[in-house]
């Protein structure tokens, strides 16, 4: 019902403008100069590592790689980070040559960051040859070789080779009894085979093992949404807010949820709820005049929509919810009046509020 509203991107947090912080520009203008940076913390050259990633400044990122590794070659916590921005980023050449640059320094991390790697880049036989070499290698170790399990099992699921992830968990399984992340691994793959009954029995069954993991609860209640299981979303996302998880995708996720199982009400309760803590989002306040809207509370979803626009002016179509809304209050002239201010405030650059305009005029014509 709020597809066109809940889009992927409202799950995540809103962009703002780049402003780095000042020991970057101060690491960058070194670097340039060819002087040395000096020292820096930890989680300083983490965040210089960052946003070298991301604005796909590799040379330089290698080198603040290195030279925070030259630093802190013992700290696990930073190669491990490191590791995983590669990663998230998918920067599978670069994560791979860390990996085996840094091999003694990542330990476990390190092998299986190298698995992804390997798959990623096409490298199936090397990949399930350096596997082969590290079930060996962590064998007396059965903690750390779930972890290799896990990796494995992730990237191979992320290649899209669901039945090679699925035949290896099961072999996991076999070796280390119930294993809640293994079990999720099967989820993803039976999700993207579309098997919504065995999606549902592994759910369940991590219910039973996990009762009370808040986050456990929210990570059921998105998969629930995704096979449009609404009613399951609800009570595993509600069990999550009740267990203490904070996160406002939760609240999001909920909002989304009820709407799409009609319950309007409840889904503009939860609306309310995140507005009281983040009220400077023009799109929840475009959501909550959209559900009023759905109940017919005109006056509630002006209210919203005259916040959405103080929020975000230059949008044109929420002049045109405004106008509608104003419609159904039977207020022709006000709603006219709505038109021209979005028309003024943004120019109309696709000409949508001059033809409303227009239809509205044809309206007020008539009704003389």
């Amino acid at each position: 019902m709020f597809d066109d509203i809940f889009n992927n991107d409202f799950f995540k947090e809103e962009e703002e403008e780049e402003l780095y912080p000042d020991f970057f520009y101060k690491w960058d203008e070194a670097v340039k100069s060819g002087k040395n940076p000096g020292y820096y913390e930890q989680e300083e050259l983490t965040d210089i590592i960052d946003i070298y990633i991301a604005n796909n400044d590799i040379g330089r990122a290698k080198h603040a790689i290195d030279y925070a590794m030259n630093i802190y070659s013992e700290d696990e916590e930073l190669i491990y980070e490191i590791l995983l921005l590669l990663n998230d980023y998918e920067r599978w050449n670069e994560l791979l040559y860390i990996c085996e640059k840094y091999k003694e320094e990542a330990y476990i991390y390190g092998d299986g960051h190298k698995l992804a790697a390997l798959l990623h880049l096409g490298m199936e036989d090397e990949a399930f040859l350096y596997f082969r070499k590290l079930k060996v290698k962590y064998a007396k170790d059965k903690e750390e070789l779930s972890i290799i399990y896990q990796s494995m099992g992730e990237a191979l699921h992320d290649v899209d080779l669901f039945d090679s992830a699925l035949a290896l968990v099961r072999e996991g399984l076999e070796l280390f009894g119930e294993n809640v992340d293994l079990y999720w691994i099967q989820i993803q793959c039976y999700l993207s085979l579309d098997e919504k009954d065995k999606v549902i029995a592994l759910a369940e069954r991590i219910q039973k093992l996990k009762p009370l993991d808040a986050e456990s609860w929210h990570r059921q209640g998105i998969i629930f949404e995704e096979i449009e299981d609404y009613e399951k979303s609800i009570d595993a996302l509600e069990n999550a807010q009740s267990l203490g998880y904070e996160s406002p995708n939760n609240l999001l996720h909920l909002i989304h949820a009820y709407g799409n199982n009609n319950n309007y009400t409840k889904a503009l309760e939860k609306v309310k709820e995140f507005i009281n803590l983040y009220p400077d989002n023009y799109l929840i306040n475009l959501i909550a005049a959209k559900l009023c809207s759905h109940i017919e509370d005109w006056k509630e979803a002006l209210k919203y929509i005259d916040e959405a626009i103080k929020l975000m002016p230059d949008v044109d179509s929420l002049y045109i919810y405004k106008s509608k809304f104003l419609m159904n209050m039977d207020d022709l002239k006000k709603a006219k009046l709505a038109l021209i201010e979005g028309i003024g405030a943004t120019d109309d650059p696709g000409g949508e509020l001059k033809k409303e305009l227009g239809r509205l005029d044809d309206l007020f014509l008539g009704s003389r």
